[in-house]
């Protein structure tokens, strides 16, 4: 067999290759990819990290030298795209905080307007600068990955989220016209990802779920949505739903991704039957034990993923911004044990 970079690791884990091992990574979920520690360690912080690319490019690979998770990954954020669409956010000093919108308001789709311009507003130039400066140091070694919020929460943010939610249950029709303008929004971005240099994008979406709006609500408004995203993208396509969504998983696996990322909250061994041949990222509980616990927890955590069948060992919901350096390593360091 031949010697297995990263990149190829990842390509042939994603794509049902054959690889020499699992590879762990970061790629799926909507929690980001750097802790506090992670900043102190590499020296750059947000919230400069958020707005610089030259910063957000030597955040992103610092990261993966300490963690030696097997991807560079960057814009996990979900601020990025309602900026670009006109939403006020609030920026915190605090390092641990990551930037929030404030919703737009609208009440009609009729309100819904697409700029001519979407990829130069905002921070979306900046993105796209890092994401070449990442690809330009790492080259073909390590896979880049990117991230892009999903479009029924964009939806709720151009409107409100709480009454969002409502409109979905009342008056579906009018919620879908929301979504499909975001979705719209979500594959230009998406695509200029891929011409930056992005190998792998995935889409997290951590308010319409399944188990959050029920299966007639995803089925009508939010199932057509992905499958148009996953038909419209051209790279590696992740997709990640927040929440149990194990009951819901042949409408997942009908989206058309190429893989899907998983919480903690989904029995492996239960999915796998219905996935199939479609690879599985995750899922070390993010909030619990790698946050809060110890390393050997998380050790024998990250073996019962492995051992349950997860094709990608992951952080289930991404790094959060209190996890420890020592806890997210051990990820890296159970799958070469395994080799």
């Amino acid at each position: 067999m031949q010697e297995f970079t990263p990149k190829r690791r990842v390509f042939a884990a994603l794509l049902g290759g054959e690889t020499d091992r699992v590879p762990a990574t970061c790629i799926g979920a909507c929690g980001g990819s750097v802790s506090v520690e992670i900043q102190e360690a590499v020296g750059v912080y947000w919230p400069g990290a958020f707005k610089d690319p030259k910063k957000m490019a030597e955040l992103a690979i610092g990261s993966q030298k300490i963690t030696q998770l097997e991807c560079v990954t960057i814009g996990d954020e979900f601020s990025i795209l309602p900026e670009a669409l006109g939403c006020e956010i609030k920026w915190y000093d605090d390092n641990s905080l990551k930037p929030s919108a404030k919703s737009l308001g609208l009440e009609s789709p009729e309100d819904l307007e697409m700029p001519e311009n979407l990829l130069e507003r905002g921070r979306i130039p900046a993105i796209m600068e890092a994401i070449r400066l990442v690809r330009k140091e790492v080259g073909d070694f390590l896979p880049v990955t990117s991230f892009v919020f999903g479009p029924f929460s964009l939806a709720s943010d151009l409107a409100e989220p709480e009454k969002f939610l409502v409109t979905a249950m009342s008056n579906p029709e009018k919620a879908k016209e929301f979504v499909d303008f975001a979705t719209e929004v979500v594959i230009e971005y998406a695509k200029a990802q891929y011409r930056a240099g992005s190998d792998i994008v995935s889409v997290g979406e951590p308010l319409g779920t399944p188990d959050n709006v029920g299966p007639k609500i995803f089925s009508k408004v939010i199932k057509p949505a992905f499958k148009k995203i996953a038909e419209s993208l051209g790279g590696i396509r992740v997709v990640h739903f927040c929440g149990a969504v194990e009951p819901f998983m042949q409408d997942i696996v009908d989206l058309g991704f190429d893989a899907i990322s998983v919480r903690e909250s989904v029995d492996i061994t239960n999915i796998k039957p219905i996935t199939g041949n479609i690879p599985i990222l995750g899922n070390v509980e993010s909030g619990g034990v790698l946050t809060h616990g110890f390393p050997d927890e998380v050790r024998a955590a990250a073996r019962k993923s492995l051992e349950d069948g997860v094709d990608l060992l992951e952080p289930a919901c991404g790094i959060e911004s209190e996890m420890p350096i020592d806890n997210i390593k051990v990820l890296s360091e159970v799958v070469r044990e395994e080799d």
